[in-house]
């Protein structure tokens, strides 16, 4: 079966476009593209799937069949808070409180409205929908 990053990634190069090209093409950040198209991005908010339907030529529809059907479970706050301090602080072998396999982490360094570096904590689990993106 097909996944949605292949579907994207296909439709974009039958298209003749490069990543850049799409991002300019549906005005979606380039950042955005490369999570669906390496498979970060499971399901789409319904914004992102009209831009990529109307740049890539196709309906919403024919896109939204290859997102993940998904439930949510909801992960108490401490738990969250908890696994942004162990992101911060860099701890390896993190694993998805939903599911339990291997989280893929990263810190990234943001700047504030008065120009303060931030670090932001980010995870997204290899397997289900569980993300930390702030």
């Amino acid at each position: 079966m097909t996944s949605l990053a292949e579907f994207i990634t296909e439709k974009r190069e039958k298209a003749g476009l490069s990543i850049y090209g799409l991002a300019d093409k549906s005005s979606i950040a380039i950042e955005t593209l490369e999570d669906i198209e390496s498979g970060r991005e499971l399901f789409l908010p319904v914004t992102i799937r009209q831009k990529l339907a109307r740049a890539l030529k196709c309906s919403p529809n024919e896109i939204k069949k290859y997102e993940r059907e998904y439930e949510f479970e909801v992960v108490p706050f401490e738990t969250i808070e908890e696994l942004k301090s162990k992101i911060l602080r860099r701890e390896t072998n993190l694993k998805c409180p939903l599911c339990g396999e291997p989280l893929i982490t990263r810190v990234a360094k943001m700047y504030d409205l008065e120009d303060n570096l931030i670090h932001l904590p980010k995870a997204h689990c290899v397997k289900c929908v569980f993300q930390i993106k702030e």
